[in-house]
């Protein structure tokens, strides 16, 4: 390149990188839907988002969903029959080995075992639904009201969905809440490391090629959805109407 290119190069850099007019432009074009155009692919950004996204949002959502059946699964059962340490040990160290591995080690073992990727956030996620609600689930159960209603006669089914659930709502919305932005942070070696068409591996592609503007778009989408999670985990438990 000649003197007067990289010249023209620097310039159009230092006014990118200003905090204050780079600021300043980037809102402005995000108001028109402008995000930018990335560097390393020479395509608009919000394209590239809007490309990437619902492969993400299917695996965040099939993610969610296994790991709230199998954690909430185990919890109920835990707590049901908690007098029994056999299933407490043996349900407590399944899940406190794959709370002890980290997304991209479960994403790697899966992906040298040809399992999906909603698998491994399921994996991800389901030790960490576990340690939560099994605490809230043994408290309600341990409640006195739940042996005045087995002295009733009422079955284990109603007393599950009518007392137990229904004590623990508040708290389980939050962990709900939690739980998303626990899937946000790791859906993102996990689609890296297993070479997935998503959010995940754009932006680890964009940190690869040190592609700024694709990298500061990425940034901030995930900062939004993590701060909207976190806010809903913490006003949930102080909805009117319920105990906490």
């Amino acid at each position: 390149m000649s003197q007067e290119t990289l010249t023209a190069l620097r310039a159009n850099r230092a006014a990118e990188n200003s905090i204050r007019a780079g600021f300043v432009h980037y809102l402005k074009g995000a108001m028109r839907g402008d995000l930018g155009e990335s560097t390393s692919r020479n395509a608009p950004i919000a394209d590239l988002l809007t490309q990437n996204a619902p492969a993400t949002l299917r695996r965040l959502g099939i993610g969610l969903a296994g790991a709230w059946l199998g954690g909430l699964g185990m919890a109920i059962l835990v707590a049901r029959f908690r007098q029994s340490w056999l299933l407490e040990s043996a349900v407590s160290m399944t899940a406190g080995t794959l709370l002890s591995l980290p997304a991209a080690v479960l994403a790697y073992f899966c992906l040298t075992a040809g399992i999906a990727v909603e698998t491994v956030l399921i994996l991800v996620l389901v030790p960490r639904v576990f340690r939560f609600s099994r605490n809230l689930l043994v408290q309600a159960y341990g409640s006195s009201h739940i042996d005045m209603a087995r002295a009733r006669g009422i079955s284990e089914t109603r007393i599950l969905f009518g007392h137990v659930l229904r004590s623990a709502a508040p708290q389980m919305a939050a962990l709900v809440a939690a739980s998303l932005s626990m899937a946000v942070g790791a859906i993102i070696p996990i689609e890296a490391i297993c070479d997935a068409a998503g959010l995940g591996r754009l932006a680890w592609q964009a940190a690869m090629s040190r592609d700024l503007p694709l990298l500061v778009n990425l940034t901030m989408l995930i900062a939004m959805v993590t701060t909207a999670a976190m806010a809903i985990a913490e006003l949930a438990p102080l909805r009117p109407g319920e105990s906490s």
